[in-house]
């Protein structure tokens, strides 16, 4: 029988395969807008399934990403919590407010975010 973590493994690597393909060189203004919401989706996933994972091992009361990956940290499944702190912080930005400004500062550091939630799901595979 599958698990929860099971799951959302799943999803969350089917969503990094779309993230990583909208990862373009010079996308368009659309295509820009899309690719950030796809890296808002993985980051969600991202955070939902440390949690699952982490609960596997007996961390419960994990509600937020912040505890979550403070966790991860502790547990070294992540091995830069302030990469993830910043993660956080631009995907609480492009959600929350818009202008043009901060979606092409923000597309610019998206493959390092791609990068960290990579090696995440890479880090769930090896020890699932």
């Amino acid at each position: 029988m599958t698990d929860y973590f099971d799951e959302k493994l799943v999803t969350f690597k089917q969503a990094l395969i779309t993230f990583n393909e909208a990862l373009l060189e010079s996308p368009t203004q659309l295509e820009r807008d899309g690719t950030i919401q796809r890296f808002e989706y993985c980051f969600d996933l991202s955070w939902k399934t440390a949690k699952r994972y982490l609960e596997r091992k007996g961390l419960i009361d994990l509600n937020s990403p912040r505890s979550v990956f403070a966790a991860a940290y502790a547990e070294k499944i992540i091995d830069d919590e302030q990469l993830w702190s910043t993660i956080i912080l631009k995907r609480n930005a492009s959600v929350h407010t818009y202008n043009q400004q901060l979606a092409d500062a923000l597309y610019a550091e998206l493959p390092i975010y791609y990068e960290a939630m990579q090696k995440l799901l890479q880090q769930f595979e090896d020890q699932a």
